[in-house]
């Protein structure tokens, strides 16, 4: 039996958890400002093996491309994250992969009707958001006590999670 950890890259990304009995733990990035917090980071993911010790451990995190309209900050900050992620795997010996978007995406989607937005290109967020409910119509996709709108890193690490699991890799 093995640990699922799906982590959406970015400042408003999110990491999910899927322990080896179906339990789903989540939490948001760990940022300070408007940087990654690296400790915060390595914390989470000792909090993690800590509370998974007794079994194998998997992270799944997206493959960065260019992203159209994008500032060159930006992708240095994704970048340097992706580095960190992968890195805190290592030195954690964590086994990991490294998926686009596309690839994990396709497999989630199946039997979701191909949502557009106002420029009719297709929506991945609000697909994404349509096969988690589905999927797990009881899981809270917020984070705090008043947020309402669901946590668009939180959709994405718990899919990320499940394609991983289901693919058993």
């Amino acid at each position: 039996m093995k640990t699922y950890i799906g982590i959406d890259i970015g400042l408003k990304g999110a990491v999910a958890v899927i322990s080896p009995d179906g339990v789903i733990t989540t939490s948001p990035m760990p940022v300070i400002k408007d940087q990654l917090d690296m400790r915060g980071l390595q914390d989470l993911m000792d909090l993690t093996i800590i509370n998974q010790s007794s079994t194998e451990m998997f992270a799944v995190f997206e493959k960065l491309g260019v992203i159209f309209g994008s500032s060159k900050t930006t992708a240095f900050s994704m970048g340097s994250q992706l580095g960190a992620i992968e890195m805190l795997c290592v030195s954690q010996m964590v086994s990991y992969a490294k998926v686009p978007a596309k690839q994990w995406q396709k497999d989630m989607f199946m039997g979701i009707d191909e949502i557009t937005n106002s420029k009719g290109k297709r929506d991945t967020k609000a697909m994404a958001l349509v096969a988690v409910k589905r999927l797990f119509p009881h899981l809270k996709l917020t984070f705090g006590e008043r947020a309402t709108k669901p946590h668009d890193g939180l959709v994405d690490a718990v899919l990320m999670a499940e394609w991983a699991r289901r693919n058993n890799l």
